[in-house]
């Protein structure tokens, strides 16, 4: 009875594994399409040359300025703001921007507030938050 038991605990598992990359493989085809759908878009440059990010120097110098751009741009566009949501990496690198694979961008938008881009530098299993940019409206007289 013990040693059936430890079959079927066997089965399953090779079974929710192989369910596992089946979900992956359909994810990264849905992905891949709509990378695709991207190229449709207008995906204006942030500046006039190519930029290549190196370190977390590079990140705190260089991406305020840029990620203030396309915080702006998401807010009133909102096809943009879609794209940038899901795609902020591959959005910058159809800008000329492009990133080291330590760097990971999380861009967040929830229901009413504003847009917001945070930056984090991965090591293993670490994270460290490096920067943090939102755009505030303010009004003068």
């Amino acid at each position: 009875m013990v040693h059936n038991f430890w079959c079927v605990r066997a089965m399953i598992l090779i079974f929710k594994g192989i369910a596992v990359r089946i979900v992956a493989t359909i994810r990264g085809f849905i992905r891949k399409k709509k990378l695709r759908d991207l190229a449709d878009q207008d995906l204006t440059r942030f500046c006039d040359h190519d930029i290549i990010i190196k370190d977390e120097a590079d990140v705190k110098r260089l991406l305020p300025d840029i990620l203030g751009q396309a915080l702006a741009r998401a807010w009133v566009d909102k096809r943009f703001l879609e794209a940038f949501i899901n795609y902020p990496v591959e959005i910058l690198e159809r800008s000329g921007i492009y990133l080291p694979s330590s760097i990971k961008i999380v861009f967040e938008k929830e229901d009413q507030s504003r847009p917001k881009v945070t930056i984090y530098s991965v090591v293993g299993n670490n994270m460290k938050k490096v920067l943090e940019l939102k755009l505030i409206l303010v009004a003068q007289r």
